[in-house]
């Protein structure tokens, strides 16, 4: 497919790219044009590519649990072993993949067999591309709903989602969970924004560098060959066919010395590539979109160069933590939600990765540190309960002993 399919119109005589053509005062449905190009935008850039995999690629490594209201993990949950088979045809971790890639492409449309947690339910994430909302339903995009009969009327509507075979397959709303990367309240409950949208001039950038790139390298092995006369010099005639013809054959051939009656001047097509500096624009695209997904450039640079270990882990961690882990409890609260989880909660953690553990080393200096500054604080005498609440610790029984003198009987 080439490169230039996702773009969403041609530039004018000038170059420029018409605003107007692209924006407008809110998402629409059936835009299968715009939820296509940014289907293809993923596949047809490496930079855009290699991030969006990044990402997905981290966040298929989580795994899903439940905890009860104290924190603690519910052991043999119908939910757990659910989304260890979300449906007949993906695993768990290729289920988390595609949740991340929905959420990159702006939307999540998440097919919900049924509102009960059992391990015959299915669940299928959406192609936003191959959905047909009805026309009507454009006019309610915006509306508030002010009533729970309002609200299962909308749930009623259908969805009509497109195979690629020409057919067809009909989805009560009710049955999609609906979720959006940025936010779904501007101008659209079920359609929100893209980050994409704000990435077509980057994303083209870095198309025309690689395209410079393919065009110098080609003709980084080809030459001109001319002759030193000037075409002002009227007593020299040019250079007629056959001599044209004579260098060529003399240049290509396997002679290493050649002699001519007069010098020519040999220039390659392409004198410095490097000098171009075109690896940098597919970097640059690289660092901008990454930074777009608010991906930290320690992650970026970690899968682009050589990064030592401790720094990868950590900075990978961080990412994680800041990043992922918001996206994840987004989506299994509103799951959560849809099960009746009141006394529980279902999450997605990745504490069983060995990057991970970077947290527990920094827990465990964070707890000496409490502990030299609980002794000295103990020492001087200050009540337990000032310190609790100046640590954030809730120790009960905790006192200085006075270390006795050497030769001094114990008690």
């Amino acid at each position: 497919m080439n490169p230039s399919t996702y773009r969403r119109t041609e530039p004018d005589d000038d170059g420029f790219y018409p605003v107007q053509s692209f924006l407008s005062a809110s998402p629409n449905f059936n835009d299968y044009t715009s939820d296509l190009d940014k289907y293809n935008a993923v596949w047809c850039n490496p930079a855009f590519c290699k991030v969006v995999c990044l990402q997905c690629d981290l966040f298929s490594l989580g795994k899903v649990k439940v905890k009860d209201k104290a924190g603690n993990d519910v052991e043999n949950d119908s939910v757990l072993a659910l989304f260890d088979d979300p449906n007949y045809l993906q695993s768990r971790s290729q289920f988390l993949w595609d949740m991340m890639f929905s959420y990159m492409q702006g939307n999540v449309y998440c097919y919900m067999d049924s509102n009960i947690p059992s391990v015959e339910n299915i669940l299928y994430f959406l192609e936003a591309h191959k959905m047909q909302w009805p026309i009507d339903f454009d006019k309610q995009k915006d509306k508030l709903i002010l009533s729970k009969a309002s609200y299962k009327s909308m749930m009623d509507t259908v969805v009509k989602y497109h195979y690629e075979d020409g057919t067809t397959k009909d989805i009560p709303l009710g049955k999609i969970l609906v979720l959006t990367d940025l936010s779904n309240g501007q101008g659209n409950w079920f359609k929100g924004r893209s980050r994409i949208d704000s990435l077509y001039k980057i994303l083209s950038n870095a198309d025309a560098a690689l395209d410079s790139t393919n065009i110098n390298i080609r003709f980084a092995g080809k030459y001109l060959v001319a002759g030193q006369a000037s075409t002002n010099d009227i007593t020299k005639l040019p250079m007629g066919t056959d001599e044209k013809q004579d260098i060529e054959h003399k240049v290509n051939g396997r002679k290493s010395v050649h002699a001519v009656k007069s010098m020519v001047d040999i220039k390659r097509f392409v004198e410095d590539i490097g000098a171009l500096k075109l690896d940098e624009a597919y970097r640059t695209a690289y660092f901008l979109v990454g930074s777009m997904y608010n991906i930290p450039r320690d992650v970026l640079e970690a899968y682009l160069q050589s990064s030592t270990f401790e720094n990868q882990e950590k900075c990978v961690a961080k990412h994680i933590a800041y990043t992922l882990q918001s996206k994840g409890d987004d989506f299994f609260g509103e799951i959560g939600i849809r099960f009746g989880y009141t006394d529980k909660r279902i999450t997605i953690v990745w504490d069983h990765l060995p990057f991970m553990q970077v947290f527990k080393k920094e827990e465990a200096d964070v707890n000496k540190k409490n502990m030299e500054t609980m002794t000295g604080l103990l020492k001087l005498g200050i009540p337990l309960a000032e310190i609790n609440k100046q640590l954030g610790t809730n120790y009960s029984n905790a006192k200085y002993e006075q270390p006795k003198a050497a030769g001094q009987p114990t008690a």
